[in-house]
């Protein structure tokens, strides 16, 4: 379970027995941003209108959907009238953990796919425009 204390207008937000704790602005909570999936200089994938800190949380270690959800109830606490678009933030995080496990299994494969493929494959699978 996430747990969150507000003070001096700030969110501290951790979750138990895990390498999560971070402190949100509270008046950034319900900030939203064009996420670019990819490495610069090459093609990438963009999601439009998500919510920032949900991807900066959830696209490192700590995927659960149940945390994802908390969160959510969080910002929809703090920030009711936010203009976070939920499911392509929640597209982005699976997109993005899922470049993340790509671009590092290629890193240890002997016959490595350019990132342009990995890109590509994940246009299709996700069917993005």
């Amino acid at each position: 379970m996430i747990k969150q204390v507000l003070k001096d207008d700030l969110l501290y937000i951790s979750i138990d027995k895990t390498d999560f704790s971070y402190r949100i602005p509270i008046k950034k909570i319900g900030a939203t941003i064009d996420w670019r999936i990819g490495s610069k200089g090459s093609k990438v994938i963009v999601v439009k209108d998500v919510s920032k800190w949900t991807l900066q949380l959830f696209t490192k270690e700590i995927t659960e959907y149940k945390y994802i959800k908390q969160f959510k109830s969080i910002v929809q606490k703090h920030c009711a009238d936010n203009t976070i678009n939920w499911d392509e933030t929640l597209l982005a995080i699976n997109i993005q953990n899922e470049y993340n496990w790509l671009i590092k299994t290629n890193n240890k494969a002997e016959e490595k796919i350019n990132e342009s493929d990995i890109i590509l494959n994940l246009i299709k699978k996700y069917k993005i425009n």
